[in-house]
């Protein structure tokens, strides 16, 4: 009878953890996952804070300044804790917008060289120090890894892990679960699933799990991304040498015969369409029954189809990824991030 009150207990505990929300401001938002591990959140964009003995660490910045310091002044003041180290996961501005803050307050920062890397050539804010595969930062006594595990949501992306208390920030490596697949513009799907093979062999022993956007589950959240991404496949040499002929220097062009209708707004519908939208870091080839074009906004949306990414090297296109999808979206976000392509649903018969 003591040991099921025990139990009980216990799991109680756990519900507590879950449902307990901390407001720091109308945007930023903080979860208790365990003991010592909380979650912050904007706008869906997840990162993780471990407290231990007076000290502290945060994995990724807010996607904003004034978010970013929010977050730092509640650790330090109502947590009462030092911050000795701030990690940047990827290089997209919902993992590092806030970066410049983080260096203003003097807070060591660390992050992949790969990350650096992009942010100097993106002419970003560059984390002061830098590690290849794997870093290891004493929080309080306890372990915090860092770790580089492959590419997938992007180039560059890591995972960090709380051993002591089973704590996983999977950043945008994990999927959180039946949610969009995101942003691929920058992905390497190819590879996407053998990096969350390799995240799960490292940290399966994981019992919390927290996607780079979305709800944070356990470890089916790893299995979960493993399976989104295993059935991808990289099209021929011959398909790649057929795609090579849509290159144009057009922001937006249709390399095949379509119907298009116009509303009284200058949106576009495309029927039976082939569409080809490139910027300076991508090239994009969607294939779909219907296409829907708004000029204006920069903006392209379609139900289903098909899409093939190209990365621009300096030796020509090098295809990326070819996948059939439910729901795309594409917009131009910025001049350094240029156009983000996202997608609901990756549709496994190929």
């Amino acid at each position: 009878m003591k040991t099921n009150f025990i139990i009980i207990a216990l799991l109680i505990g756990l519900k507590l953890f879950a449902q307990s929300e901390i407001k720091v401001s109308d945007g930023l938002s903080i979860y208790q996952l365990s003991e010592h591990c909380y979650e912050h959140t904007q706008n869906h964009n997840n990162g993780l804070i471990f407290i231990n003995n007076g000290e502290a660490v945060i994995v990724s910045t807010p996607d904003s300044d004034e978010e970013t310091q929010n977050l730092i002044d509640w650790v330090r003041n109502e947590k009462q804790a030092t911050i000795v180290a701030y990690v940047i996961d990827r290089w997209h501005p919902d993992a590092m917008q806030g970066l410049d803050i983080v260096q203003q307050n003097g807070i060591k920062n660390y992050a992949c060289h790969l990350t650096r890397k992009i942010a100097i050539e993106k002419n970003l804010p560059v984390a002061e120090k830098s590690f290849r595969k794997k870093k290891t930062i004493k929080v309080g006594g306890e372990k915090v890894i860092c770790h580089y595990l492959g590419q997938a949501h992007t180039p560059d992306g890591i995972v960090v892990y709380v051993p002591s208390e089973k704590v996983l920030f999977g950043g945008n490596e994990i999927r959180n679960y039946n949610g969009w697949v995101g942003n691929i513009g920058d992905a390497n799907v190819n590879d996407w699933g053998e990096t969350a093979q390799n995240v799960k062999k490292e940290y399966g022993e994981a019992k919390v799990v927290v996607p780079g956007h979305g709800k944070y589950g356990g470890a089916e959240l790893l299995d979960y991304t493993i399976d989104l991404f295993s059935h991808i496949q990289t099209p021929s040499d011959a398909q790649k040498t057929l795609e090579s002929k849509f290159k144009t220097d057009s922001v937006f062009s249709f390399p095949s015969e379509t119907l298009i209708s116009k509303d009284e707004n200058g949106k576009q519908t495309l029927k039976n369409a082939v569409m080809v939208v490139q910027d300076v870091n991508k090239y994009v080839r969607i294939e779909s029954p219907e296409i829907v074009f708004q000029p204006e906004k920069g903006r392209v949306d379609s139900k289903t189809g098909r899409i093939t990414i190209f990365d621009k090297t300096a030796s020509g296109e090098e295809l990326r990824s070819d996948v059939n999808y439910n729901k795309l979206i594409i917009y131009k976000y910025d001049e350094t991030i240029g156009f983000v392509v996202v997608l609901k649903e990756i549709i496994k018969e190929l």
